[in-house]
């Protein structure tokens, strides 16, 4: 038996439907987007509340109805984890360049059994740059890719846990992937992209942007890099409350409000 792992709902999804009926193959995958948040190893024993703490202060009404799902998540994970110390089985990770997937490889790895052997599947690499995200693969691509995982090697493995504890100790509240490297960021390091891209769109709609666009511009064309729409609505909450965006509607749902830069007449008043 083979655990392969893999982050986020959507990956899993087209990965267990490449798998097929294999029954020397299980899936199990990682919900939880380190990013953004206060990081924490895995196999602390606040994790889960420290986590979920944190997504209960920045999330509205809307976002909070996912958090029993991620709760849920942690839960199964760390049953696993205990499963896996009793009985070590090879695990397969899949992990693309981007932020969530290379935190999430780091936390993983930081979380395993040191006797448990891993082996990695970037489909980044595989796709000779193509794809950004494993849940971006079709499955044929994935089940093309099953069996072509590479063997960590022990100081590969040693290094990438050694930099997940470094961003633990930064406590840092957003890391950014660039350049193959990890790296804690200041929480404002989108803003700029966000007020240029409603600016950009104020101007085109003439008057107030709905947030849905807004945060699909910033994600699909704006950014080089797949981020969590989350954090971008965070930071928009944020910099409405600094004035440097207005709304109107209500912050609780994503599509009930939209927004526009504030004037100096909006200041005033």
């Amino acid at each position: 038996m083979t655990v392969q792992i893999v982050f986020g709902a959507a990956a899993a999804g087209c990965l267990k439907v490449a798998m097929g009926t294999r029954p020397d193959k299980s899936v199990l995958h990682w919900e939880d987007d380190l990013m953004s948040g206060p990081p924490v190893c895995a196999a602390s024993q606040n994790w889960e509340d420290v986590r979920l703490r944190w997504r209960e202060t920045i999330d509205n009404e809307e976002a909070r109805q996912y958090l029993p799902y991620l709760k849920s998540n942690m839960e199964a994970w760390r049953e696993w984890l205990s499963r896996l110390s009793a009985n070590p089985v090879p695990v397969v990770i899949w992990a693309a360049d981007n932020v969530f997937e290379q935190t999430g490889l780091r936390a993983v790895l930081d979380s395993l059994p040191p006797d448990v052997s891993v082996s990695v599947m970037n489909v980044t690499v595989a796709s000779e740059g193509r794809l950004r995200h494993t849940g971006e693969a079709a499955p044929d691509e994935l089940a093309s890719w099953i069996g072509n995982a590479e063997p960590l090697a022990p100081r590969t493995r040693e290094r990438l846990i050694q930099d997940w504890r470094r961003l633990v100790e930064e406590a840092g509240l957003l890391r950014i992937y660039e350049n193959g490297n990890l790296r804690t960021a200041d929480e404002s390091y989108f803003d700029e992209t966000i007020v240029q891209v409603a600016r950009t769109l104020q101007a085109e709609a003439q008057g107030w942007v709905k947030i849905g666009l807004l945060i699909g511009e910033i994600l699909f064309h704006a950014l080089d890099c797949p981020i969590s729409h989350s954090w971008i609505e965070y930071r928009l909450r944020r910099l409405i409350e600094r004035g440097i965006l207005i709304y109107t509607g209500s912050l609780e749902a994503m599509h009930d409000y939209a927004v526009k830069l504030a004037t100096s007449t909006d200041s005033a008043g």
